[in-house]
């Protein structure tokens, strides 16, 4: 679905060098003549071709993709959208150029743009957490990875995606199955990875990798990942599912066979104290204490954000807000059965784990046993408008940019 809002952000289009600077600009004509010169048979990329469900724009050469560069509260006032017609070069054996058939936009892409995300970004920065296309150039030493010209890819690149071209590290890639939509797929890098990995690898390892006999307790059970984690607890064979949320969505939840609690901790804790093996608190209402209060002695808290702290901060000193930054060190550090986590960090920190648990949700996408939801498909003229709705609380699904819509 695209949004419908008449675009007011800049589109700026031509072949000034500065609007590309630390992406690798190339001219045209060697751009397509490497990125094309050594495609597979017809009948290796239609295998991994990933399927697209609506009509894509036919000119390969032009880049278009949203920047900022500066860090800005108003997404409207310091994003633009850029159309050049040249598109990233390759400098180096391990670099893979990617045409993009999707990538996500969140709120880690909003605070990222805010300046108070954890982790350090460079500047000018495109936005765009999650990325699925197509390789169409590489460097020297990526076909001795296994991978080559027309294969379909995945990958949680933080930054970047929001573009129709994309420059990213063989190491960080995925092989992506064929016949899936591919917006559906992009749902699959971060939502889905965050609940699976958040069930099954952030606790300490079990004798069985089930989920039979084991209470869960996930606060903000309406949102996207809130969701995922609901569907692979129920596939596991989760004893208990429990989920905080508005009113409005308990009637849904009930459906899916989840007690709905109430969004508020003073209330919903008296219900779970004591009671709960896992917990995942994307939330952070009260400083994390009464996500600890529900777990039982041998419960395991996940911590997968802190939405309620990070969607009204403002940057600090040193870009993360101060009263975030206790959270994170205190709940990385010094809080007990308490575990971190963060999908680019785990594919990063473990990207042989990361990979094998992203092509086992894709083998489930595409034997149709998940089944994503997405929201709403918009363009690239759409992401900063999408940007302000996420953070105004407007969209309460996940949002995939097409970038040759």
């Amino acid at each position: 679905m695209v949004v419908q809002n008449k675009p007011t952000t800049p589109v700026i289009r031509g072949r000034d060098k500065n609007l590309g600077k630390g992406i690798g600009i190339r001219s045209r004509s060697r751009s397509r003549s490497r990125a094309i010169g050594r495609v597979q048979s017809k009948s290796r990329a239609t295998r991994f071709e990933v399927r697209d469900v609506e009509p894509e724009c036919s000119d390969d050469n032009i880049n278009k993709f949203v920047q900022f560069k500066e860090f800005g509260m108003l997404a409207t006032e310091c994003c633009r959208v850029i159309a050049i017609d040249e598109i990233p070069e390759i400098t180096e054996k391990w670099m893979v150029l990617i045409k993009v058939k999707a990538s996500t936009v969140s709120l880690n892409d909003c605070y990222i743009r805010r300046g108070i995300w954890h982790n350090k970004v460079k500047l000018p920065c495109t936005p765009g957490f999650d990325v699925i296309g197509t390789i169409v150039g590489m460097g020297d030493d990526v076909e001795a990875a296994g991978f080559d010209y027309g294969d379909a890819v995945a990958a949680c690149c933080q930054t970047g995606g929001n573009s129709r071209y994309c420059i990213l590290h063989y190491k960080d890639l995925t092989p992506a199955p064929g016949n899936v939509d591919s917006a559906q797929a992009a749902c699959i890098i971060s939502t889905y990875m965050t609940a699976y990995q958040a069930l099954h690898r952030c606790k300490p390892r079990a004798p069985k990798q089930t989920l039979e006999g084991v209470n869960i307790l996930v606060t903000g059970g309406n949102g996207p990942i809130g969701r995922a984690v609901i569907e692979l607890a129920h596939r596991a064979g989760a004893s208990k599912i429990f989920a905080t949320a508005a009113k409005r969505y308990h009637d849904e939840l009930n459906d899916k066979g989840v007690c709905p609690l109430p969004l508020d901790a003073r209330l919903w804790l008296p219900l779970v104290k004591g009671k709960m093996d896992i917990v995942i608190d994307g939330i952070c209402q009260d400083g994390y204490e009464s996500p600890r209060a529900a777990l039982n002695q041998k419960g395991h808290l996940i911590i997968i954000g802190m939405t309620l702290l990070m969607n009204a901060a403002e940057p600090g000193m040193c870009g993360t807000p101060l009263d975030t930054a206790i959270a994170h060190f205190r709940s990385g550090w010094l809080m007990s059965s308490t575990s971190r986590y963060c999908p680019y960090e785990s594919s990063q920190k473990r990207p042989e784990e990361w990979k094998h648990d992203l092509e086992y949700l894709f083998a489930l996408l595409a034997r149709g046993k998940i089944k994503p939801v997405v929201k709403q498909r918009i363009s690239l003229d759409a992401v900063p408008f999408t940007h302000q709705k996420l953070e105004a609380g407007e969209i309460d699904g996940i949002v995939v940019c097409k970038p040759w819509k």
